[in-house]
């Protein structure tokens, strides 16, 4: 079948998607037992290219995800499996990210920068740049909004939780004078497009294609080839596609199509949670886009260029064609869980500061010494170093910790709401060396 080939997802569970289907409805209809399907169910990434290529239009993302919905109102959902990301989203949608404003000097916007969580989390000094560049192009204000569009949530099957964050930016944005809305992610602007009907939305791209590209900057990139990965939310946007052919061939680098482009584009393993849910599954996905073609990859979706440069794919982002240089690789890692999160609080707090003249108080939290193995096994087991720094801290305050004798080192727990953490750490200078950490789900009762 034309889906299953096209389908790492659909071809993983080797059979097709009538079965799929009775299997849904069978896992949905269970009252008491095991839910087999469940993993399947949240294992799809929802980009809709099964309905692409289908001769029937059938779209197993749709029925997935109302499945999700389902589990949820139900309480049939698992509380592990997309756990991790909404805490993720809890934190882009408080107080430590969000940010509304006006630009400095003016009473009014006439647009509404809103780059997004991913790419302020992946490559934050861009944003400051992007943020510049409006406002040097664009007359009559250009207002920042930061914060999170809420797909994480509808993704994982949280519908009320996705409304209530939207309501949240819509609110704000009316507050702002309900001006034009421009992204900076194509999934922001594949959710806001659909939800927020008033708004006029793009895409920094579109606009970039309008008000023209600047001029190469001295030692930006030189002239390449690149095949370019387009974002799955773009799949049924060609004018938005077209413009990001136009930019890069405006810099002067040459474009070529991969096989599987525009749209019947792939996703990169994030989408619809797929990465949380499943890495098996994520990894298929992964190889098999990045194996496509060995020209370096250019994509313009944060998510996109961090999971395949991830799998040791050279990989741009088109914001590096505008402001990085030529000692890019395209080899370079994006960024962690934890440093992802620290990267749009240092970015809120640089607009404040630099651009809004406020004061911004620097917190200064535990010192934690992070070997790159244990780095590694951080991002392997979604542990933040906020969650080590809350596990020392508490043994510190307290001395519930237990003392390895041979390695002289401590070991100790804490479950700040439904997660144990696992912490081998020892003092070291003005700070704690982390030698080791796992978590589960066990509750400990002493």
């Amino acid at each position: 079948m034309e889906c299953v080939k096209a389908c790492e997802f659909l071809a993983h569970y080797g059979s097709y998607p009538k079965r799929y289907v009775r299997e849904i409805y069978n896992n949905l209809s269970i009252v008491m037992g095991m839910r087999h399907a469940n993993r399947m169910i949240n294992s799809c990434s929802l980009c809709g290219l099964c309905k692409q290529v289908c001769p029937n239009g059938l779209n197993m993302g749709e029925i997935c995800l109302e499945a999700r919905n389902l589990m949820v109102e139900t309480g049939k959902m698992p509380p592990s499996t997309h756990e991790f990301a909404l805490r993720d989203l809890r934190f882009s949608t408080g107080d430590q990210f969000v940010l509304n404003r006006h630009q400095p000097g003016f009473t009014t916007s006439s647009v509404l920068f809103f780059p997004g969580c991913q790419l302020s989390a992946s490559k934050p000094h861009y944003v400051q740049k992007i943020y510049d560049l409006l406002c040097a192009k664009v007359s009559g204000g250009v207002g920042l909004s930061l914060g999170c569009c809420g797909a994480p949530a509808r993704w994982a099957g949280q519908e009320e939780l996705f409304k209530e964050t939207l309501e949240k930016i819509e609110g704000e944005w009316r507050n702002l004078g309900s001006p034009r809305l421009i992204t900076g992610c194509p999934t922001c602007y594949s959710i806001f497009k659909k939800e927020i009907s008033e708004a006029r939305i793009e895409t920094i791209w579109t606009v970039l294609d309008q008000l023209g590209v600047p001029e190469a900057m001295e030692g930006t990139l030189s002239p390449r080839v690149f095949a370019v990965h387009d974002a799955c939310t773009t799949r049924n946007e060609p004018e938005l596609q077209e413009s990001v052919r136009k930019i890069v061939q405006k810099l002067g680098h040459q474009v070529i199509e991969l096989e599987r482009s525009r749209e019947t584009t792939d996703c990169c393993g994030y989408g619809g949670l797929m990465s949380f849910a499943n890495k098996e599954v994520t990894q298929k996905v992964r190889q098999r886009r990045i194996e496509e073609s060995e020209a370096d990859y250019l994509a313009y979706c944060a998510m996109c260029r961090d999971n395949y440069a991830k799998e040791g794919k050279k990989v741009f982002h088109l914001l590096d064609l505008l402001f990085g240089d030529e000692g890019l690789t395209g080899s370079e890692k994006g960024p962690g869980f934890s440093k992802r999160q620290e990267n749009r609080a240092r970015l809120k707090k640089f607009f404040l500061k630099e651009l809004w003249g406020e004061a911004v108080v620097e917190e200064k939290g535990i010192n934690l010494i992070i070997p790159d193995q244990v780095q590694q096994l951080l991002e392997e087991r979604m542990i933040l170093e906020e969650d080590l720094r809350a596990v020392i801290s508490q043994a510190e305050s307290t001395g519930s910790k237990f003392k390895n004798i041979e390695k002289n080192t401590f070991i100790a727990y804490c479950r700040p709401v439904t997660v144990t953490y696992w912490v081998e750490y020892s003092p070291e200078g003005d700070g704690f060396l982390v030698h080791n950490a796992y978590c589960h789900r066990l509750k400990i009762d002493e």
